[in-house]
């Protein structure tokens, strides 16, 4: 482990807790200076085995004003994580006069990720040179809960941030584990930094931290960022490595082998998959947004759930390498990717909202689909993300300005409110103009923080105009469009149609009909709503018989009920819910299932019925999930038939639409608008036998209105194991139509 110097003012001895630098003027002196941390030099050790880290970390300082004092004063503060101590500290360019370390909770600020109990280190620092370091040596164990923050319908386990053990590393910029400069808050320096760090081997472990690896010192691994960042991560686990190159880059693959030959034959091959994915992603990507910024792109299989990116690498639950290319679909790999680019580096400015995840989800998500030239799959991307906002209640319609600050607008608004507005900017200036203004920003801004204003400029720049209109409408107003087709007139003495719109507040919204004639032929138009109301005439050889609003969901808007499609999402959305479930012994998957809708106990009043006792007037009143022969209930099935759900049992299993599933591995979810209860649904989860429902876990993740799935089973390392798919999927959408008055 590289040592600290010691040409410099040593204090000696322990001193508890996390060290977190600040970066305030201290009085008390002359000529105070401030203080900004530039640049890290991290080296560690780990051992699983204990839990254990020692680190050392040298700080460098960047002096405000940066000339005309010969020594000034001033205060620093780290964060470090409190179950660290920190054995020495040392100061070069400057003395330390006094320091106070002082804790800072583990209570989190609200809507904040929890994070491990820190402490924060104050150093006065006197006699301060041009380029002052601070250098310190610690040690501790890190060790965490994994199991704590899994929970099933979750992709993130977002309480992992400072581990060492066998199962895995973990260590990210928020888990303390080196001192990181931040406010008496514990809040990062608003500065982004240089890195360089150096690792001791791990035995039977592979090492990836966040930057380019660099050349080894001796054993120890070495890597270091090409632009500033944020912070550092590390990350390991008991990996075997496959790699390859591609135009220039080198991509590779960390993931554990499992002992039984079944399952070794599969990750061999999902892994060569995902390595397929990334070099075709970067292929498809470049020429849009620019260069990749790194001369590496490692996926990492993770101990616990997870899709983070990182500078150069992504992390990923193993679960997501088992799936294959069910594993592949937009929005997972291709997103993590592209934050490669938007958010590591060209960093998200933090004195303004998070805009990385909307142009993210936009570029992955959404653009996916059209990169395939899947338009039918764009088309239903569009709707979901209105869909997601339209979940929302008005209170939590934000702007989106505000996603990512504190008691600012949530995920929904941040990624699909985010990726609708990055959608009709495209719409507004044109695709061409909007890559583009995509690679302006990768050519200007590497290294350097971005807010929506900059964002704004570059945008301007390619479209030639200002976009402070759509800015102002999008990004910083609250609430979102609710837009009402009102009327459709037939004018036979003009020979036109005259459609009237309105909308719930003045906003300038170009909303897109479709006119229906009798023998199913249509008509696109747009029509500019500007204020409360207007109405639009088109000139037409014959009647129509019907106009659509917005049928391809090109405005984000703010549905009807029964415009939303309905889905699992429907069904848990309300603060009641009726459970039909068989009578008598109950498969415990179901019960599974049963717990996942019902939430954290308290959150919602949940009623258990069986078949045998539920009656109509229940059913009537909210929301229902109805699992396995909790559908043989008379009263269920005729609630179902007055939902119009298209879902009946059969003598041996089920029947679908118009196709009947009796295998012992098919299963199937279906959700449709409750009849009788509007924003309300009726959640049926029905398999033909225990392996049939042996992927319950996974129910939450699906957007689709039904699924039908066919599960096996097999047995590895003395457990089962259970591989779905999906082998039908529907959604059932019901779009604002209405017929010409004629």
């Amino acid at each position: 482990m590289k040592q600290p110097k010691s040409d410099g003012k040593r204090v000696c001895g322990r001193l508890p807790g996390l060290l977190a630098v600040g970066l305030l003027a201290a009085g008390g002196c002359t000529r105070p200076v401030t203080l900004r941390a530039t640049a890290y030099d991290l080296d560690v050790r780990l051992d699983p085995g204990t839990h254990e880290l020692f680190g050392s970390a040298e700080v460098t300082l960047a002096r405000e004003p940066a000339t005309g004092v010969s020594a000034g004063t001033g205060t620093v503060r780290f964060a470090l994580n409190a179950a660290l101590d920190v054995m020495e500290l040392t100061a070069r360019g400057a003395r330390i006069r006094a320091h106070v370390v002082a804790p800072l909770g583990a209570a989190p600020k609200p809507g904040a990720d929890k994070r491990p109990p820190m402490r924060i280190h104050e150093l006065h620092l006197e006699g301060v040179g041009p380029t002052p370091r601070l250098t310190f040596r610690y040690a501790g164990v890190l060790v965490q809960d994994v199991q704590a923050g899994e929970k099933r319908g979750q992709v993130h386990n977002l309480l992992m941030a400072a581990h060492v053990g066998g199962e895995g590393i973990y260590l990210d910029e928020g888990g303390g584990w080196y001192p990181l400069a931040c406010d008496e808050h514990g809040d990062p320096q608003p500065l982004a930094a240089v890195f360089r760090l150096s690792a001791g081997p791990v035995e039977g472990m592979l090492l990836v931290a966040g930057g380019e690896p660099a050349p080894p010192d001796g054993t120890r691994q070495v890597w270091r960022t090409r632009y500033p960042v944020t912070g550092m991560v590390l990350v390991g686990g008991p990996h075997e490595r496959k790699e390859r190159t591609v135009g220039g880059v080198r991509i590779a693959v960390h993931y554990s082998r499992p002992d039984d030959p079944q399952s070794q034959a599969q990750i061999e091959k999902h892994t060569d998959l995902f390595l397929d994915a990334a070099a075709r992603y970067l292929e498809r990507y470049q020429p849009l947004i620019g260069p990749y910024p790194y001369e590496h792109y490692t996926i990492v299989e993770n101990f616990f759930s997870s899709g983070f990116a990182f500078p150069g690498f992504t992390l990923l639950n193993r679960a997501l390498l088992a799936m294959g290319p069910r594993g592949l679909s937009h929005g997972m790999l291709d997103h993590e990717m592209l934050h490669a680019w938007w958010g590591n580096t060209i960093l998200v400015d933090p004195q303004d909202g998070n805009w990385c995840e909307a142009l993210t989800s936009f570029g992955a998500n959404y653009y996916g689909y059209v990169l395939d030239g899947d338009e039918r799959g764009a088309r239903n991307q569009r709707r979901n993300f209105c869909v997601a906002v339209s979940r929302l209640p008005p209170a939590e319609d934000l702007p989106l300005g505000t996603f990512g600050r504190s008691e600012g607008a949530g995920r929904e608004i941040g990624y699909s409110k985010g990726a609708m507005v990055f959608y009709m900017l495209s719409e507004e200036i044109g695709p061409e103009r909007f890559w583009a203004a995509c690679r302006r920003l990768t050519a200007e801004y590497k290294g350097r923080f971005v807010n929506w204003a900059v964002l704004q400029a570059v945008f301007e720049q390619e479209a030639g105009r200002s976009l402070d209109a759509f800015m102002r409408q999008w990004v910083r107003a609250t609430g979102t469009p609710e837009v009402r087709l009102e009327a459709a007139r037939w004018r036979a003495e003009t020979v036109s149609l005259e459609v009237q719109l309105a909308q719930d507040a003045p906003r300038t919204l170009r909303v897109p009909l479709r006119i229906v004639a009798d023998d199913g032929t249509t008509r696109d138009e747009v029509v500019t709503l500007d204020g409360l109301r207007t109405s639009a005439v088109f000139a037409l050889a014959q009647p129509p018989r019907t106009v659509v609003l917005d049928p391809d969901f090109r405005v984000l808007r703010r549905l009807r009920p029964e415009e939303i499609v309905p889905a699992v999402a429907t069904t848990r959305a309300g603060r009641r819910l009726l459970v039909v479930q068989p009578p008598g012994a109950m498969s415990p998957l179901y019960q599974r299932v049963i717990e996942d809708f019902s939430g954290e106990p308290g959150q919602k009043e949940v009623l258990l019925r069986t078949a045998d006792d539920v009656s109509a007037a229940e059913l009537s009143a909210q929301s229902v999930l109805i699992v396995g022969d909790g559908l043989r209930s008379p009263a269920v099935q005729a609630l179902l038939m007055r939902a119009r759900c298209p879902l009946s049992l059969t003598a041996g299993g089920f029947r679908f639409e118009d196709q009947t599933y009796e295998a012992p591995g098919h299963a199937v979810l279906c959700t449709v608008h409750h009849p009788a209860m509007p924003g309300c649904g009726i959640t049926v989860y029905y398999g033909n036998s225990e392996t049939a429902l042996g992927r319950s876990d996974l129910l939450l993740h699906y957007r689709d209105s039904a699924v039908v799935f066919e599960t096996t089973a097999r047995t590895a390392e003395g457990k089962t194991v259970y591989e779905s798919r999906p082998i039908a999927r529907r959604d059932f959408e019901s779009p604002t139509v209405i017929e010409v008055q004629r």
